[in-house]
């Protein structure tokens, strides 16, 4: 099979989750000839097994709109040529488009143009006209463009398949199943002893660790963090929340609480870190909190699970699906119940031999998204569009 993949970023120091990509697409380039597009990056992209890489923005000069919609339809009939028909584009609006429009009205249609997306769009669509509001709309409108224009949209897991069919009427044929990996040579758990070891050389302290990995915006339950860490102060508890994010609508309230409330001691906020520089605070945490009112399939959850580190999280996206049946009583939490959340993370983490019974059902099934297994599922699943 030959494939093109479209990546939204290559950042050496990128806090997001497409740092994990290019460990994936150097194993999918072992099983098919593997073209990848970057849009936009800041050092040269480092992907071995693969066949060509094509650069649309390296950070020295920017490229216009339309600079970018006619490179990639240039790119498109390249690799089409070359005998490419396969073309993936990664959660970009800017990356697919350009391939939905050379595939459609320029090639009628003969190639296959995936699009990866998965999260639920919570947030109020508001036509208070500034540059946020209108930049949403138009993106609503390019979205509704493109889950028509694509041959098939591709998400995971099962559950956010049936929102797509549910929220945006994709017919079901017309969506892959495709999972997030997790590579399990980098994310894995430490011993008690290391663990111990590294709280005090990482966050130099020996109290249990509760941590918080996502942006510092509400939607993802930023301002639940505050209320935990009261009640861990007011119950005089040995805990810690190490809240690590990326600047978002609520970092600057996040900042206000704390010192309001005198958290100092039980909020740690350590702002932006690296996903090359993650693994270890997953490593030495002892539950992770994830307040989402809003997911899809979090790769935030597969770290913290590959790490042995069990995962409280509100039942929003697919999240159900990818905890594993015997943990989901204690850490599923109802959207509609934050109390509940709040209530569940100070019983939980004062639990040990419960955390650690959880943890090990958690790190078995996080084995089932494993880099290997993934790239053997995108291999079967998009070989089967080359037959068709």
């Amino acid at each position: 099979m030959k494939l093109c993949y479209v990546l939204p970023q290559y950042y050496k120091n990128s806090a997001e989750n497409f740092f994990h990509i290019a460990n994936f697409l150097s194993e999918l380039g072992k099983q098919v000839e593997l073209y990848v597009v970057v849009e936009h990056c800041d050092t040269a992209p480092k992907i071995n097994n693969v066949k060509k890489i094509f650069i649309l923005d390296g950070g020295s000069s920017s490229i216009s709109s339309f600079g970018r919609l006619t490179r990639l339809v240039n790119i498109y009939f390249e690799l089409y040529k070359k005998g490419v028909t396969v073309f993936f584009a990664r959660a970009s609006l800017t990356g697919v488009l350009p391939l939905v429009i050379a595939n459609r009205f320029f090639n009628f249609n003969r190639a296959n143009i995936v699009f990866w997306s998965c999260g639920q769009d919570i947030v109020p669509l508001s036509f208070f006209p500034n540059k946020k509001n209108i930049k949403r709309v138009v993106s609503k409108l390019l979205a509704w463009f493109v889950f028509r224009g694509v041959n098939y949209l591709a998400t995971g897991p099962e559950l956010m398949v049936y929102y797509y069919h549910q929220h945006y009427k994709i017919p079901q044929h017309k969506i892959l199943t495709l999972y997030n990996d997790i590579s399990l040579d980098r994310f894995y758990p430490l011993s008690t002893q290391e663990k111990s070891i590294g709280k005090q050389a990482i966050l130099d302290t020996n109290k249990k660790v509760m941590l918080f990995v996502h942006t510092f915006n509400e939607c993802r339950g930023a301002d639940l963090l505050p209320l935990i860490a009261k009640k861990i102060k007011d119950n005089n508890l040995n805990v810690i929340i190490a809240a690590i994010g990326r600047p978002g609508d609520y970092s600057s309230q996040l900042d206000k609480k704390i010192k309001a409330n005198n958290l100092q001691d039980y909020l740690l906020n350590l702002g932006e870190i690296p996903n090359k520089n993650i693994v270890k605070y997953y490593q030495i945490a002892d539950l992770f909190l994830m307040p989402s009112r809003g997911e899809g399939f979090p790769r935030v959850l597969l770290e913290a699970m590959a790490c042995g580190c069990p995962t409280l999280s509100f039942e929003v996206g697919g999240v159900a699906d990818i905890l594993p049946v015997d943990v989901i009583k204690e850490f599923l939490i109802p959207l509609d119940n934050e109390n509940k959340f709040v209530e569940q993370s100070i019983k939980l983490i004062c639990n040990q031999q419960l955390l650690e019974e959880l943890s090990k059902y958690s790190h078995q099934k996080v084995k089932q998204y494993s880099t290997d297994h993934i790239v053997d599922m995108y291999v079967e699943q998009l070989g089967r569009l080359t037959s068709l």
